[in-house]
């Protein structure tokens, strides 16, 4: 068990903060979260400051109510933790990041990276496939349809455009500061 110089072990802290959001415990996790804190959703974008990650959780827990999060591994050292975890939910909530609730089951698994500073989260990274939980919630095709065979092939006709119309088009140069 690595522990800070105060005594507080990272990945405790990580855990405690893991279990408040997967119990809905929004004030206990916000009080494990350092007032400039800075959130990193990967796929989502980033969040600063407590009542902003805050209010980041609670859109989660409001599209997904039956919200199950699954804490798999956590590793860390004096400073950082690592934790892995699943979570399955039915989007069929309130709207999430703009998107109307379909409906859908979610089933996805990612990991948060914490830097954790006096016993509280000072900075914080998770990951997750953004691109898998658009599919899953029918904002995208799935993989392997025919509306994804269909997607890739328009990309493919698109760059090859843009790289003819590159090729007869070069950029000009600007050596100004």
């Amino acid at each position: 068990m690595s522990t800070e110089a105060n005594g507080v072990d990272p990945v405790d802290v990580a855990r405690a903060a893991f279990r408040s959001v997967a119990t809905g415990h929004l004030d206990r996790f916000t009080e494990l979260l350092h007032e400039d804190v800075v959130f990193d959703v990967v796929p989502v974008g980033l969040r600063r400051g407590r009542q902003a990650v805050r209010q980041y959780f609670e859109e989660v827990r409001r599209a997904m109510p039956d919200l199950v999060m699954t804490l798999e591994h956590a590793v860390g050292d004096d400073r950082y933790a690592a934790v892995q975890w699943r979570m399955t939910g039915t989007f069929d909530g309130a709207p999430y990041q703009g998107l109307a609730p379909t409906k859908q089951p979610v089933a996805l698994q990612g990991v948060d990276f914490a830097e954790v500073d006096a016993g509280r989260i000072r900075r914080s990274r998770t990951v997750f496939d953004g691109a898998e939980l658009g599919r899953q919630i029918g904002l995208l095709p799935s993989r392997g349809s025919a509306a994804d065979r269909a997607a890739t092939r328009a990309f493919n006709v698109k760059t090859q455009l843009t790289d003819r119309w590159r090729a007869h088009h070069p950029r000009q140069r600007s050596h100004a500061p």
